[in-house]
């Protein structure tokens, strides 16, 4: 008897396994395309690991394909059938806008996504339902880096200021698509956590100010040389690149590359949202972050909302 028993619980083990391994398989992909050149700056590693933890999220699987920076649409066209057949969304980057459209207009019933990052949206097709077209949603991430800006401000250089009266200065490094809104809610955000610091926007190194001052930078645009000549600032990165690849400095990055944001935005595409924005995934590198307690504060800040 107690034979028996075991058998049908090796039995209900075995098909409590195998069932779901059978569903998840038999489920259409998502399918990302992906160049080479993005993968090898993203880290091969990295971009695994955002597959995995996208296929647990969405059950189902999360391919990417792979193509080269120079291949024609007709290569990418051939490289997307060749993964899946019928795959649930696609989604595409910014620079394989006109691919995705003739892709949408192939196979019309297949939900597909551009991802246009900050850049505005004209000069890319209207969503529709089942062509796509989501942007980044700036406003909340640069509310959170300003969040973070204060937290580094107020729990960590709080002694080291060299401004007349010791006040501490978060610069903004503001690319060009950063509008008033965005830059009221940074400020607000900073002026949340450290009530008694200033606020500077620059977007050249010539309107920097004295770095014996600076508290934190947020680089949301170009300015990498100025930060390689001038060590020892906390850096909060706008950036998909391999954090690896990123100096000491940089404490934060905000990740809206398509890897980071492929399970809200196959979400939204399955419900049929034409067009919106996804704020991108903060990652916080505590070993990075000599107080425990600035790292915690942080990752508690890093999911809210303006």
């Amino acid at each position: 008897m107690k034979r028996v028993v075991l058998l049908i619980a090796l039995g209900l083990l075995i098909v409590g396994l195998v069932v779901p391994a059978l569903v998840f398989l038999s489920r259409s992909p998502v399918l990302v395309v992906t160049d080479i050149p993005f993968a090898a700056l993203y880290g091969e590693d990295r971009l695994r690991r955002r597959q995995l933890s996208a296929s647990a999220a969405l059950f189902r699987r999360v391919r990417p394909v792979f193509i080269a920076d120079d291949a024609s649409p007709d290569m990418l066209i051939a490289a997307i059938s060749y993964a899946s057949e019928n795959p649930f969304v696609v989604l595409f980057p910014r620079r394989f806008a006109a691919v995705a459209e003739r892709f949408h207009g192939e196979s019309p019933e297949i939900p597909a996504v551009i991802f246009r990052g900050t850049v505005p949206a004209g000069g890319l097709p209207a969503g529709n339902g089942i062509l796509n077209v989501y942007g980044t949603d700036q406003g909340t991430d640069l509310f959170r880096a300003g969040l973070f800006a204060g937290i580094i401000g107020s729990m960590g250089r709080a002694d080291e200021a060299g401004l007349p009266g010791g006040q501490r200065t978060h610069v903004l490094w503001q690319g060009r698509f950063v509008d008033p809104e965005g830059r009221g809610l940074f400020s607000g955000a900073v002026m949340e956590r450290d009530p008694d610091s200033a606020v500077v926007f620059v977007d050249t190194a010539a309107g920097m100010p004295d770095t014996r001052g600076v508290s934190s930078m947020v680089m949301a645009g170009a300015g990498a040389d100025y930060l390689e000549r001038n060590p020892g600032i906390p850096v909060v990165l706008f950036s998909w690149l391999d954090p690896d690849l990123t100096s000491r400095e940089v404490v934060a990055i905000f990740d809206d590359s398509p890897w980071a944001l492929v399970v809200p935005a196959t979400r939204m595409a399955a419900n049929g949202v034409a067009s919106g924005v996804i704020p991108s995934k903060p990652l916080i590198f505590s070993d990075r972050i000599a107080d425990n307690r600035m790292a915690r504060a942080m990752r508690r800040s890093a999911g809210r909302e303006p």
